[in-house]
């Protein structure tokens, strides 16, 4: 097992030229994971709770969070093209094109938005965004397979989905954004900006790249063992279906109370 000196000095070292991950320290599910993660969560939820009761430092926070995701995206990604032990920008897994990486495409609607803007912003951040976080946070088993937590890809994968939980946390407890659907687009309002990333995603999913941006063609473990021997078309069907309709799930409670009174007044009236 290798030392904890040895993450530090090896902070920005690519994955190519680690030591396998059960040879290191705070890879998936080690004592210094549970630890790193535990402190970040603490991190999290008490910086969410001093910035919701603060309105006016909401926006200039959510812009600098969000400044400093593209640029850390940019940085990495130019980080795994240079310093592996192949270089050059990989189609196939480097484009941010990825259920997560729709958090940088929609903040900017969320903080300067208005009307259906923002509402389509923020119900991402309330449905896919806050399920692609909580797994990635808890679960980060892409990066951490790989890497330890003490990395530079551990560090981005932890600060990029502790910046989505601390963001939900923020328009949540301050009422910034609220689960709340009058009428029955409002359903579907949450889906829209994951509709609209899907297009360039998979039009290079099925072109001769052969990628699976969104997951789209099923090359996830959970959607292997779900759909072992599906086609590719069928697996992104069912995408398209859950991407549309688990976001709608969290707004439905909402559209029902209201979809009651609305019955109860006409029947009073």
């Amino acid at each position: 097992m290798k030392s904890f000196s040895f993450l530090l000095e090896n902070f920005f070292t690519h994955k190519d030229f680690l030591p396998p991950a059960e040879q290191m320290p705070g890879t998936l599910f080690t004592p210094l994971h549970f630890l790193f993660a535990s402190v970040l969560l603490v991190l999290v939820i008490s910086s969410a709770i001093y910035v919701a009761k603060r309105p006016h430092i909401i926006r200039p926070i959510f812009t600098v969070l969000w400044i400093t995701l593209v640029v850390l995206e940019v940085v990495i990604v130019t980080w795994e093209s240079v310093c592996a032990r192949n270089p050059g920008f990989d189609m196939q897994t480097n484009l941010s094109l990825y259920p997560c990486s729709i958090f940088m495409f929609v903040m900017p609607f969320a903080i300067w938005g208005r009307g259906i803007w923002k509402q389509m912003a923020c119900g991402y951040v309330f449905t896919l965004g806050l399920l692609g976080a909580a797994i990635n946070f808890f679960y980060p088993a892409l990066r951490l397979s790989e890497y330890s937590c003490i990395s530079f890809a551990g560090f981005h994968t932890f600060f990029y989905h502790g910046a989505m939980l601390f963001t939900f946390l923020v328009m949540l407890l301050s009422h910034y954004h609220a689960y709340h659907a009058e009428h029955w687009w409002d359903l579907f309002l949450p889906c829209t900006a994951s509709l609209l990333v899907s297009i360039p995603a998979n039009i290079i999913n099925y072109s001769p790249i052969h990628a699976d941006y969104m997951f789209f063609r099923g090359h996830f473990p959970l959607l292997m063992a779900l759909f072992p021997n599906a086609p590719d078309w069928v697996v992104t069907v069912v995408l398209y279906a859950l991407y549309i309709f688990i976001p709608a799930l969290f707004y439905l409670p909402s559209y029902l109370i209201h979809l009651r009174q609305r019955k109860c007044e006409t029947v009073l009236a």
